[in-house]
């Protein structure tokens, strides 16, 4: 069942829809060495050997030789820079709290794209990575212990560009399930949100998960007035 409510802002359309559907639990990934795992990533993506090659390098520039408590988002600059998102205009889907439905949702990669379905983000989903202070190994345990991290800081850069390439319409996938499935504090309400680009983001799409259906979400109310106060200029 799929029910619609929208809402304007200054021009900008926001369109609740609300899915009622039960999410099921996707498989994980076994390990590997972590740059045999990038690499297969990459590749598998697909993309030419030499270009995930060059992403490697840049990559490593970023963290390794670095104490991974001092790993800032701008250490990662260069690689977002050589490494842009092409999601077409009409097709960026966010998500908070919905990680395995949003992604079986987009795994053909054909209508929408969530920042997990790029290159960048599709190497690094569920990897964890960092480096120590004069050495040039990798680690990969321990890594997300202090901030900012090389992980969290990653993420939150990528979160951000992925935010700014996003043009016409935008759509982001809630847990309707939760109380207050919006979360100002979550990388979508944090990062995410500040960082769409009126009027190059004409309207955006809220889909709901839930198993019944109701519009007493004060955290919808807490994003329409952000979007009002803190995008709409």
């Amino acid at each position: 069942m799929v029910s619609k409510k929208a809402l304007a802002i200054c021009g900008v359309v926001v369109v609740v829809v609300v899915v009622v559907v039960v999410p099921s639990v996707l498989l994980t990934r076994p390990k590997a060495g972590f740059r045999d795992t990038f690499m297969k990533k990459c590749l598998e993506f697909p993309e030419e050997k030499l270009i995930c090659e060059n992403i490697w390098t840049t990559f490593e520039q970023a963290y390794v030789g670095k104490d991974k408590c001092n790993v800032s988002d701008q250490n990662y600059d260069q690689l977002l820079a050589e490494t842009p998102f092409k999601q077409p205009c009409g097709k960026t889907m966010f998500w908070s709290k919905t990680y395995e439905l949003v992604h079986k949702f987009t795994e053909k990669r054909d209508c929408f794209f969530t920042l997990e379905d790029t290159l960048l983000g599709y190497v690094l989903d569920g990897l964890s990575w960092c480096g120590e202070t004069g050495s040039n190994e990798i680690f990969t345990e321990n890594c997300e212990d202090c901030q900012p991290n090389p992980v969290s800081s990653f993420w939150k850069l990528a979160s951000t560009r992925f935010a700014q390439h996003a043009c016409e319409g935008a759509s982001v996938m809630l847990d309707g399930e939760r109380k207050e499935p919006y979360d100002s504090n979550s990388f979508f309400g944090g990062v995410e949100v500040p960082n769409l680009q009126p009027p190059r983001v004409k309207d955006l799409t809220v889909v709901l998960v839930t198993e019944e259906i109701r519009y007493d979400f004060i955290s919808l109310k807490q994003l329409f007035a952000f979007m009002l106060q803190s995008i709409i200029v």
